[in-house]
């Protein structure tokens, strides 16, 4: 069981994209849930006790750096937003989706993460992004909606 979009856009499981979108997130100076504080590397930080830290956020919302608004972001905000196991992104979106991603590829670039599993087995976060991407541009050329399940 996984996730499956429609257009070749992703394969994996919830969490992969789950991960997905905190890497996303935190391209943006924000943070995606669960809110764990990431190294360079996008390893999991720990405190003295050798627990993990987390950013004292809300546990089921999202967080966007100061200069992502969503009034120039709706993109970025859709896809952070959508459901990972249901529903669709219409074709016109999949645009503005895809156009938010790839405006902030250079900031996903910079953060250097190490990938795992699922991500790692698709050739890392931007080859993922990239993908993802991809994927969107094909739903709206197509004029279909991309669909999650």
């Amino acid at each position: 069981m996984g996730l499956d979009c429609s257009h070749d856009a992703f394969h994996g499981a919830y969490s992969a994209f789950n991960r997905l979108r905190q890497f996303v997130c935190a391209a943006t100076g924000g943070s995606f849930p669960p809110h764990w504080i990431h190294g360079p590397n996008g390893e999991l930080l720990k405190d003295e006790r050798g627990m993990t830290r987390m950013h004292d956020l809300p546990a089921d919302r999202f967080q966007c750096g100061d200069d992502y608004p969503r009034s120039e972001w709706p993109g970025l905000y859709e896809f952070l937003a959508h459901s990972d196991c249901d529903g669709e992104i219409d074709p016109a979106m999949c645009t503005t989706v895809a156009d938010d991603l790839e405006r902030l590829l250079p900031k996903m670039e910079a953060l250097r993460w190490e990938s795992h599993g699922h991500i790692a087995a698709r050739g890392g976060f931007m080859e993922v992004v990239r993908k993802f991407i991809a994927g969107c541009r094909a739903a709206a050329a197509a004029n279909e909606p991309l669909d999650f399940h």
